[in-house]
């Protein structure tokens, strides 16, 4: 894309650094990998970095959209379902999880209005850092495989829908979010399948990415219908 593929850009005197990859290392250390799209970088040069807010939303709506997916799924399925794995794109989602067997139709339509219902309910979205040890005293789900320091970060989900202990999902996770369900819009599922033993995938998308998937399906079902001549 015109900002590079996380939708970041640096720029000072003329020159642009677009952004294609970053990573963590260590504990505090962030490193930005790109390209020089213009003139030159040197060292020590005071940069100033511009975000694309319309593909930022979107990777919020599809990343908070997982939080509750996950919760959604352990309440549907059972406590047995954890993570294991999620991409997060501007177009699209997936969602990897434990679960020794395919989902039934069935349960994708409870999952999938169960999160839709959490979406109309526009549940406010907290983030809180704290110490490691309090944020699992807390109850907040870890992900898969990551590697905490002293201090995480802890987002929450819905503040006042009756639950035991006031929030729908508490989760450990460093990444960005909407401020409320609501900024997600709509969420369909597209597919679920087996990636491994004992573990699904869900793909799925959201806002105006699933109204055009709506779109498309009700355009087909109706040519079928045509070449059929029924209703």
């Amino acid at each position: 894309g015109q900002l590079g593929d996380r939708g970041l850009l640096f720029s000072a005197d003329g020159a642009e650094f677009a952004v294609r990859d970053t990573k963590k290392n260590l504990d505090s250390l962030y490193v930005h990998v790109g390209v020089v799209k213009k003139g030159a970088l040197t060292i020590g040069q005071a940069l100033e970095l511009q975000v694309e807010g319309g593909r930022r939303a979107q990777l919020r709506a599809n990343h908070s959209v997982t939080h509750v997916l996950h919760e959604a799924l352990r309440r549907e399925l059972g406590d047995h379902v954890t993570q294991k794995g999620s991409l997060v794109a501007p177009d699209y989602l997936r969602f990897d999880f434990s679960h020794p067997k395919a989902m039934s139709d069935e349960e994708i339509i409870a999952v999938e209005a169960e999160v839709n219902r959490r979406i109309r309910e526009n549940m406010n979205v907290a983030t809180r850092v704290m110490s490691a040890d309090d944020a699992v005293k807390s109850g907040a789900l870890a992900l898969f495989g990551e590697k905490y320091g002293e201090e995480v970060r802890v987002v929450s989900m819905g503040d006042s829908v009756g639950e035991p202990d006031g929030h729908y999902s508490v989760e450990l996770c460093g990444g960005t979010h909407v401020r409320r369900t609501g900024d997600i819009g709509y969420f369909k599922i597209s597919g679920e399948a087996a990636v491994a033993a004992g573990v699904r995938r869900i793909e799925a998308v959201t806002g105006a990415a699933a109204v055009e998937r709506a779109k498309t399906q009700e355009t087909r079902l109706g040519a079928v219908a045509s070449v059929l001549r029924v209703a």
